[in-house]
């Protein structure tokens, strides 16, 4: 066992700062950026060097990663992963150029099942040329059904997103399918009517309310305020009508009742009571239909 090493008892009793400090320490690419190890630096800043790989890809494969140890890219802090990413585009341009070479390959091996082999987290970049012996990562495709997949990995990447974003005090938001939309719209008649009387404000609200943003994205609102207040009176004027035929149907049942109180001796079998108009319910429920089939149409300038 090498010289101050931790035995095995001794690194289950370890708390997990004492053993990513024990890796550290024996990390190489933390020793080459202590310079305790020679090696080939291209560059260097406060956050990252870059050094030539000594198992090179092709002429000029150079290796990229953060001074701080951090072993895989979920470890990253925030900061250090976006100023990485910041310079690799200006990194691969110089190297590319210095070489020279047509292209470059810049990769993440993240884990071992990925392919890492470094205990610290690092970028590749490979300048390319026309039949220089590498595959282009010719990865082997398989028959693999989508359809069971995609549910689980929409829910689990927006609760990610979404815990990540809260961290820095934003919001994922999410635009809404037609039908959200339509069902939104129905369940907010307050958002409606105001879509109906005051668009302008609410074109407005769009510029301060990223929520508000996202659900009217993509939507004329004009457009849209127009064929509500055709479909509000519409259905006004339905109601109208239908009050009108109920007060007529009204007065004919009063005519009825007078006539058979002036006509006594006749004896007339009695009259069933009217039943109550089933059709109501299933008048409403297509007109909301057709409602949520024109806010549907609103989705396109």
């Amino acid at each position: 066992m090498a010289e101050n090493q931790p035995t095995p008892e001794e690194l289950q009793n370890m708390s997990p700062e004492q053993i990513a400090e024990l890796q550290k320490k024996n990390c190489v690419f933390c020793k080459i950026i202590a310079g305790e190890v020679p090696s080939h630096k291209v560059y260097e800043d406060d956050k990252i060097i870059a050094i030539l790989d000594i198992y090179p890809s092709t002429k000029g494969h150079t290796l990229v990663m953060p001074k701080e140890h951090v072993p895989i890219m979920p470890l990253i802090p925030q900061e250090t992963f976006k100023y990485i990413f910041s310079k690799i585009k200006y990194l691969s341009k110089g190297i590319k150029g210095s070489i020279p070479a047509i292209k470059s390959t810049v990769f993440i091996a993240n884990g071992a099942a990925a392919g890492q082999q470094s205990p610290h987290f690092l970028f590749h970049i490979i300048p390319r040329d026309l039949n220089d012996g590498l595959d282009n990562f010719d990865v082997k495709t398989k028959v693999i059904s989508q359809d069971e997949l995609i549910k689980p990995l929409k829910i689990n990447l927006e609760k990610m997103m979404q815990t990540h974003l809260q961290k820095e005090g934003k919001m994922l938001v999410k635009q809404p399918s037609r039908e959200e939309l339509a069902k939104i719209l129905k369940d907010n008649p307050q958002l409606k009517q105001m879509i109906i009387e005051k668009p302008e404000e609410l074109k407005k609200l769009q510029e301060i309310n990223p929520q508000m943003k996202a659900l009217f994205q993509g939507i004329d609102l004009d457009k849209l305020s127009a064929k509500l207040k055709e479909q509000a009176n519409k259905k006004e004027s339905s109601d109208s009508k239908k009050e009108e035929s109920k007060e007529t149907e009204e007065k004919k049942d009063a005519e009825k009742t007078d006539n058979k109180d002036s006509n006594p001796k006749k004896e007339e079998s009695p009259v069933p009571e009217k039943e109550p108009d089933k059709s109501t319910d299933e008048d409403e429920k297509k007109k909301g239909n057709s409602l949520l089939d024109k806010i549907s149409h609103m989705f396109t300038k």
